[in-house]
């Protein structure tokens, strides 16, 4: 082989790794998981101007290690405690988180109506022992003669509506409307086409999430978020942040004041979504309305996790410090993640570490 044929071999090894390194250092924006058919298909059943839409496949997280590890005895009390929802259908028919219940979908109204459809494994036999012996629950019927269930305490109205799949309401209208709806419908949430394109940018979809696209509601997360946060940290974490080379060049959002009252408005929605294995992925999505209201959501969220991580760090909290440092930030386009990995030792730090109650 000729020396000069040895050379240029060695130029394009030489070429191919240097784009290899390249390519794998480059950090892309992460793509969606696709949705699933069959909760596509279960969509039509919930309201179309939802305040917020909640999945959880419960099938799916029960088979993994972190879940077998972590969680399951946990949920056991959760059942109890959550609205008296998962209760109530557990009274029913033996049907629970942790065995019987495998998705349940859930979206609420901002005038209090809510539309529930859970499928799984559920005996009706002992839901009807309930209504011959005891006045827990009662029964009615609707114009076609369907059983309409009642849990007598609560109001919570519901149907089977075929073998595996349960649907309910504390609404009687909204009964009837999804008692109308067949499976091939466009109907519900499939006609809100703003919401169900929120749906589709979830990162995590097997799992569980939750979504948002009402301005006030996203207003109250932000608000919740940060209410432990003074103004003066806020305006300090404006100039820890104020360096950063995305805006630095921006005199708009330089100029802009920092305040949750104006971040809402710069948000098409709000999810949050996980993805269950041997550890948890857990992940907060703002999706902005253009490139300039993400680069400034991120400026402020940086500026808070620095002043968060400043303050524990202060005083000396060691597993919130730890924790806060496994969180991180991205921004790609309009689109803004804030993802935790937790796993053994995050949760460790988290059994330590009352977060909720320390004060900013």
């Amino acid at each position: 082989m000729s020396q000069f044929r040895k050379f240029r071999i060695l130029i394009i090894l030489t070429f191919l790794f240097c784009v290899t390194i390249n390519f794998n250092s480059c950090s892309f924006k992460p793509e969606p998981e696709p949705l699933p058919i069959s909760v596509k298909a279960t969509l039509n059943l919930l309201q179309d101007d939802p305040q917020f839409v909640m999945y959880l496949n419960f099938k799916n997280m029960r088979y993994t290690d972190f879940w077998k590890q972590n969680v399951s005895d946990s949920l056991l009390n959760a059942e109890k405690t959550f609205g008296s929802l998962l209760n109530t259908f557990k009274l029913a028919t033996g049907a629970s988180i942790s065995e019987g219940i495998d998705e349940l979908y859930y979206s609420n109204s901002w005038f209090g109506e809510n539309s529930i459809v859970l499928k799984g494994i559920f005996d009706r036999s002992k839901l009807n022992d309930f209504l011959i012996t005891d006045s827990m629950f009662s029964i009615t019927k609707n114009a076609n003669g369907v059983d309409i269930y009642i849990k007598n305490d609560n109001g919570l109205y519901f149907y089977f509506r075929d073998d595996f799949t349960i649907c309910a309401s504390n609404y009687l209208k909204q009964i009837d409307i999804m008692m109308q709806t067949k499976d091939t419908s466009k109907t519900g949430l499939l006609q809100n086409q703003k919401v169900y394109d929120a749906v589709n940018n979830i990162i995590y979809k097997k799992d569980l999430w939750m979504v948002t696209t009402e301005k006030v509601f996203i207003r109250g997360i932000f608000k919740n978020f940060t209410e432990s946060t003074s103004e003066t940290e806020i305006e300090k974490s404006d100039s820890l942040d104020a360096s950063t080379p995305e805006i630095q060049n921006d005199s708009v959002l330089a100029a802009e004041k920092l305040s949750v009252e104006n971040l809402y408005k710069r948000l098409n929605s709000v999810s949050f979504s996980a993805k269950m294995d041997s550890d948890l992925k857990f992940l907060v999505q703002g999706e902005c309305i253009n490139e300039e209201s993400s680069k400034y959501l991120r400026s402020i969220l940086s500026g808070l996790l620095t002043v968060a991580r400043l303050s524990t760090s202060e005083k000396q909290k060691a597993p919130s410090s730890k924790i806060l440092n496994k969180i991180t930030l991205e921004r790609y386009d309009n689109s803004v993640y804030i993802e935790l990995d937790v796993d053994e030792n995050v949760l460790q730090e988290l059994k330590k570490a009352n977060l909720m109650s320390e004060p900013g």
